[in-house]
C-alpha cells in the first residue's frame, strides 16, 4: 500500500474511533438504587394463575405446562415457548425441562397478586410494596423497572412504560422437590 492509502486508512479509523466515542458518550446513564431491605417473596409469589391451571416458577414441569397450554410455539430456541392463548414468553431449564421464568406481555395473565400489564405503577406498590431495587435512566421518571425479590434469580421485575405496567417478569431457580 502507499504512503497516501496508509494516510486513507489511519484518517478513517480514526473517524471510526471518534464516531464511536462521541456515540457512547451520550447514552443515558443507568441508575440503580436498592432499597433498604428487600421485599422476602413467599411461595404463592411465584404462583401465576393462568385461568385453567397454576403454573409454579422453579417447580412445574413440561408435562405439567403442556397440560394447561397444550399449544406451545417454539420460538427456534429449545427453552423459550409461547403459549397460543396468552401474550407471554414461558422458559424452560435445558436439562431438567423445569419452567423457571414466564414474560407476561398481555393483560393475561396477573401477576400472584394481582398486577395486570396495563395497571399503572402505584398500584405495584399497593400490592408489593415499596421495598424494591428501581433501575431507570437518569432523569426518566416515567419509564423503569421496579425488582422484588432478594436477588435477580427468584424475583418478580415490573417493567413501566409511561408510569403503566408494560410487562411482568416471574422467575425463579429450580427447586428441589423434598
Amino acid at each position: 500500500m502507499n504512503k497516501k492509502g496508509s494516510i486513507y486508512v489511519a484518517i478513517i479509523v480514526v473517524l471510526i474511533f471518534s464516531f464511536g466515542f462521541y456515540i457512547s458518550s451520550r447514552s443515558p446513564r443507568v441508575e440503580i438504587i436498592t432499597p433498604e431491605k428487600d421485599t422476602i417473596l413467599v411461595e404463592q409469589d411465584y404462583h401465576v394463575d393462568i385461568g385453567n391451571g397454576i403454573l409454579i416458577m422453579g417447580k412445574s414441569s413440561w408435562d405439567e405446562v403442556s397440560s394447561v397450554y397444550p399449544m406451545l410455539k417454539d420460538l427456534g430456541m429449545s427453552t423459550i415457548f409461547r403459549p397460543d392463548r396468552h401474550n407471554c414468553l414461558l422458559t424452560f431449564t435445558e436439562e431438567d425441562n423445569i419452567l423457571v421464568k414466564i414474560h407476561i406481555d398481555g393483560n393475561a395473565p396477573a401477576s400472584p397478586r394481582g398486577v395486570r400489564v396495563g395497571d399503572p405503577y402505584s398500584l405495584v406498590e399497593e400490592h408489593y410494596g415499596k421495598y424494591y431495587t428501581l433501575i431507570k435512566n437518569t432523569g426518566n421518571d416515567k419509564d423503569f423497572d421496579m425488582v422484588y425479590g432478594e436477588n435477580r434469580s427468584n424475583s418478580i421485575t415490573f417493567k413501566i412504560k409511561n408510569q403503566r405496567v408494560n410487562r411482568i417478569i416471574v422467575q425463579r431457580e429450580v427447586q428441589k422437590q423434598s
